[in-house]
């Protein structure tokens, strides 16, 4: 029999093209779902989810499954909200450090170091600390030398008082119960009553300060970067030794970090 009388036949390459589809529509809705999760006000239920992106229910419980196994979303205590996973505010972050020094942000940040002469920093709360996500270290001998992605305390930080404060109520509270107000200095607050009363305080008067409360001899101040109508998730911060400025001395520089702060925008 000639070659030309063969009948063609099925190639695998149609079964592969057919699976390489079906995982690009499955990626699809697990980002879908991402992207809902993070971009939702209140955590929202595999019901809402499902509502929302028009899913079939087993496809939605299929899909959060994995997504908790692989640590980019996990449940809430009362084990019916979905929120961020760790592994997902890990990459989220990770991407935010790592296009610190391409983009106008770090600019911006450099602007205000060289204006004040001291080591200026944004960060966000990740797992119970505050993360830097860009920072740019003073021109001096005298400096704080940290890393973008290095974490440091909630409690007793400028910025993590900061973005504490203006937490919702609820998840405020939430993290007050849950973490350690550990005494890193002689200054640093340890009665959760006395925090709540300085927290409310930032709230009043929009900026938050560490005097010698989490580093021996380093002073901080941090103002909220505005989000729009929505509470701020973001804190610009300086800090200084105390041998060059003292924590009251700071407030000098107030206006010039609201102003950043306001520059901060954006970049968003």
């Amino acid at each position: 029999m000639s070659s030309d009388s063969l009948e063609p036949i099925d190639q695998p390459a149609d079964v592969s093209t057919e699976s390489a589809t079906d995982g690009a529509g499955a990626l699809s809705k697990a980002l879908d779902v991402l992207e809902l999760v993070m971009g939702s006000v209140y955590p929202p239920s595999a019901a809402a989810i499902t509502d929302a992106l028009n899913l079939p229910r087993p496809t939605t419980n299929r899909i959060i499954g994995n997504l908790v196994r692989l640590d980019f979303l996990k449940r809430d205590a009362r084990q019916r909200q979905l929120i961020e996973g760790d592994r997902l505010l890990k990459l989220a972050l990770d991407v935010v450090a790592r296009a610190t020094q391409r983009g106008p942000r770090h600019d911006i940040l450099r602007e205000l170091s060289d204006r004040t002469g001291e080591t200026c920093n944004v960060g966000v709360i990740t797992g119970g600390r505050v993360r830097y996500v860009d920072r740019v270290e003073a021109r001096w001998p005298l400096s704080l030398r940290l890393e973008p992605g290095s974490e440091i305390p909630l409690h007793c930080t400028a910025i993590g008082k900061l973005l504490l404060a203006y937490l919702p109520p609820v998840h405020r509270e939430k993290y007050l119960m849950t973490i350690e107000l550990v005494r890193h200095t002689e200054h640093t607050m340890t009665d959760v009553d006395a925090l709540r009363i300085a927290l409310d305080q930032i709230v009043e008067e929009g900026v938050s300060l560490d005097d010698e409360e989490y580093l021996p001899g380093v002073v901080g101040m941090a103002v909220p970067i505005p989000n729009g109508d929505n509470p701020p998730i973001m804190g610009l911060a300086i800090a200084a030794p105390r041998a060059r400025a003292s924590a009251a001395e700071l407030r000098d520089s107030l206006p010039l970090l609201r102003e950043f702060a306001q520059r901060m925008t954006l970049c968003y």
